[in-house]
């Protein structure tokens, strides 16, 4: 290794105490909060919840508060610091840093990841032993302060990233109440969500609706059509500027910007076209029900039916509506198949609960629409910050910049 002025390298059996874990024997094992949690393998700890974790009253290796915890049995190299005592099993190590700053043990070991994943051994599966962890090569700044400073960037920004992830999740419960709120009971003209006690409900097929309100099939909401793949033997239908829409590339997002294939306009000839703001519906496989809305032009492959709204429903409500209501009719329709289907005819049929009113359609998907913004944001947010994060570990703790 390349040691900067000022820092060296040892092996971690010098600078460490490795304390293998090792399974307690079963009579000692409890779920009655008796004796000290259990940690088996490569759980989460620190914040987990007590009524989810195992107890035993006769320990035979523990990890003390402050140890660094890291599974080593695949996957190996999972870590984070013991918030309190665990007894700990053999799918875990508890490391003990004797010679470095805590934190800044915890950081540079966990740098050494790719050491790791070199040390991992094991044909039926990947593990990492004691020795393995002593030839572990460490470099660090011999001042204790350095170390210190080093750390204290690394775990502010750890905080940063923590209480972000914490926003994400808050703003998402909200998404979710809001949905479960605004596409049951709607907005009436004092755009106040309605609830049973001020206005008055009907019975239908999905349940209790506001009497504005009716059930509407997809096939009465728009036009469906079923994607359509282009020859493969042809190259000059493929690679071109129309996105070609397959499962694949339904990760969660709102919209599908990028795709992994394209065609041509004359590959488009060969499909079926889509609109913009299409919503689109993975009704094959194991992702069936995943839903998603296109920004372009654009074609799909045979796994996927698109709804293109007429003018009486908001293609926003719709989007949202079919995201809470869809998957358990979905999943009913395809049944105990070996590959799931559910094929047009089946589809255009599905139903969802619709005000008549494309004022209210359009007002309910303006306020989730402005939440999934906040979610967006902060997810960005996070995505910069883990960035971020890399680049210091990569600059801390190789030595290349300095904290003074």
């Amino acid at each position: 290794m390349n040691v900067p002025e000022g820092w060296e390298v040892k092996p971690f059996s010098a600078l460490a105490s490795i304390n293998m874990g090792q399974s307690p024997d079963s009579e000692f094992v409890n779920e009655s909060q008796d004796g000290i949690p259990f940690l088996q393998g490569n759980a989460e700890f620190g914040n987990i919840n007590p009524m989810e974790l195992y107890w035993v009253t006769v320990p035979k290796k523990i990890a003390k508060q402050g140890d660094i915890l890291i599974s080593v049995r695949a996957p190996v190299g999972d870590m984070n610091l013991a918030d309190k005592s665990y007894c700990i099993g053999r799918g875990l190590a508890a490391l003990t840093i004797t010679k470095l700053d805590n934190e800044f043990g915890f950081y540079s070991l966990f740098q050494e990841k790719v050491q790791l994943d070199r040390l991992a051994q094991g044909s039926t599966f990947l593990a990492i032993s004691k020795n393995d962890f002593g030839k572990l090569l460490i470099k660090y700044p011999k001042e204790i302060k350095e170390q210190q400073k080093i750390a204290k960037v690394l775990s502010t920004l750890d905080k940063t990233i923590e209480s972000t992830a914490k926003l994400i999740d808050k703003e998402k419960n909200i998404k979710k109440g809001l949905m479960h709120d605004l596409l049951t009971n709607g907005i009436d003209k004092n755009n106040k969500i309605r609830t049973p006690q001020t206005h008055k409900y009907k019975q239908s097929e999905l349940g209790l609706i506001p009497e504005e309100w009716e059930v509407v099939s997809l096939e009465e909401v728009g036009n469906v059509v079923t994607g359509n793949t282009p020859s493969t033997d042809n190259e000059e239908f493929y690679n071109g500027n129309v996105p070609f829409i397959g499962p694949v590339d339904f990760k969660g997002q709102k919209y599908i910007v990028k795709t992994e294939k394209t065609v041509s306009q004359e590959g488009l000839k060969y499909s079926r076209e889509i609109s913009e703001k299409a919503i689109l519906t993975v009704c094959i496989g194991s992702t069936i029900g995943k839903i998603a809305l296109t920004i372009k032009q654009c074609c799909t492959n045979q796994q996927i039916n698109a709804l293109m709204c007429n003018k009486k429903y908001y293609y926003g409500f719709v989007f949202y509506a079919m995201n809470q209501f869809l998957q358990r009719q979905l999943d009913t329709e395809a049944g105990l198949q070996a590959v799931p289907i559910v094929n047009k005819s089946s589809f255009s049929k599905l139903l969802l609960p619709c005000p008549l009113d494309i004022e209210e359609q359009k007002k309910t998907a303006k306020i989730l629409t402005t939440q999934d913004k906040k979610i967006e944001k902060e997810e960005a947010n996070l995505a910069k910050l883990k960035e971020l994060k890399k680049g210091l570990m990569n600059d801390l703790l190789s030595g290349n910049v300095r904290v003074r």
